[in-house]
């Protein structure tokens, strides 16, 4: 008799009903748990490409940036004093140069033969002045030789007249009425004659000195026209009238330069300070000698708020800082900076980095994050603000975590999944 052998299934065989079952029921749970934030939140984002920030409280410095560039103090533009044509450019531009560096040679045969011309006039004029001199101080000489000759003359008669009166006198008879009379006449003339000569040298020297003057003025007047020649000369070479660096120079041989024409641009390094633009909305809280950072991009020197230009500029309005530290070696004219400016500080105050598209002293829409991983958009109370940070006035409490990305495109959903 045949007998029927029984085939044992598997125990798992057995429960394949149970089991889909229960992954049935995990899935519809899931759906429903998806669906259901789907539901509740008006859109989904990426959590991992946003960027947060948590509620801080304490210290608040407010402060006010803007972007610039290093400017020299000291700056002297060099302007061709005579027109020439470039012989030889020394130094370009770029270089560093002390006082008394030749920068340039300029030719200009013209003014050369002209110099050189005055020269000639002024030494034959020179000549001739004291040929002069010597000539009228010869004839002084003279006249001087005059003078003492009838002051001789007149002292001799003199003292024949003084030797015939005696003689006179105690009636000697040795001299006559006649001679004395003539010797008296003779000393009268000798007397007169000597007061005309010595009359005649004084009027011959206060010509003398006169004719000197005019002639010492006409050579003064030519050393002067010769002097000026030799300095149109000697502009012909372009010096350095200082200590700095070469800013521009676009001169080439063989370029003809007019007078007044700008040859090159030099620097002083060391007397460098800043030139900001701030903008017109954030200017109203600048003032007067508030402190300064300024970034060189090698390093940060502190600095002093010295000037606010009046003007707005394309929406800018210029601030200048003088620099208070030693600049790096890197720092130059012209070099691009950043630099921010504190205008107040703020004692025990909420605050958090400044989210985008945020200003300050408004009430914003901004997003906070809740433990479901939820952004719910809520309206925060916003103060002052500085360059990264902004004070928070009422909406949020010290530790909320708010998202900082630009939420422009959720301002229309009230709740946001971040998954």
């Amino acid at each position: 008799m045949d007998i029927k052998r029984q085939i044992n299934k598997p125990a798992w065989w057995r429960n394949t009903k149970l089991i889909a079952t229960v992954v049935l029921i995990a899935l519809a749970f899931t759906f429903y748990t998806i669906s259901n934030k789907f539901t509740s939140a008006g859109m989904q984002v990426n959590a991992d490409h946003l960027i947060y920030s948590k509620v801080l409280q304490g210290s608040l410095t407010i402060s006010v940036s803007g972007n610039g560039i290093l400017v020299p103090e000291n700056i002297q533009w060099l302007a061709a004093r005579v027109s020439g044509r470039v012989e030889q450019v020394v130094i370009k531009a770029g270089t560093r140069v002390s006082k008394g560096d030749v920068i340039a040679l300029l030719s200009n045969p013209e003014l050369e033969q002209k110099a050189e011309e005055t020269r000639w006039d002024y030494e034959a004029f020179l000549a001739q002045f004291e040929a002069l001199n010597a000539e009228l101080e010869s004839s002084l000489l003279q006249q001087k030789a005059q003078v003492l000759h009838a002051q001789f003359s007149y002292q001799s008669a003199n003292l024949q007249l003084t030797a015939e009166t005696q003689l006179i006198e105690n009636n000697t008879g040795v001299v006559s009425e006649i001679n004395f009379k003539k010797t008296q006449m003779n000393v009268s003339q000798l007397k007169r004659t000597w007061e005309i000569q010595q009359q005649l040298a004084e009027k011959f020297s206060l010509t003398m000195k006169a004719k000197v003057k005019a002639k010492n003025a006409e050579l003064n007047k030519l050393s002067k026209v010769l002097q000026r020649a030799e300095e149109r000369v000697a502009a012909l070479n372009i010096i350095a009238p200082m200590n700095g660096i070469v800013q521009e120079s676009d001169l080439k041989p063989g370029q003809r330069i007019a007078i007044g024409g700008l040859v090159a641009k030099i620097a002083d390094p060391k007397s460098l300070f800043a030139e900001l633009q701030l903008s017109e909305l954030n200017i109203g809280e600048v003032v007067l000698g508030q402190t300064a950072v300024i970034d060189t991009r090698n390093g940060l020197v502190s600095g002093e708020v010295i000037r606010i230009d009046p003007n707005v500029n394309n929406g800018n309005v210029q601030v200048d800082i003088r620099i208070l530290d030693t600049l790096p070696k890197s720092a130059r004219p012209d070099l691009s900076i950043t630099g921010k400016i504190n205008v107040t500080e703020l004692e025990n105050t909420l605050y958090v980095q400044r989210p985008a598209f945020v200003r300050a002293n408004v009430s914003s829409n901004l997003y906070r994050l809740d433990d479901e991983g939820y952004a719910r958009k809520i309206s925060v109370k916003l103060g002052q603000g500085s360059v990264s940070q902004i004070q928070i006035l009422s909406g949020l409490q010290v530790g909320d975590e708010i998202v900082l990305s630009d939420t422009t495109n959720w301002q229309s959903h009230h709740t946001v999944l971040l998954n």
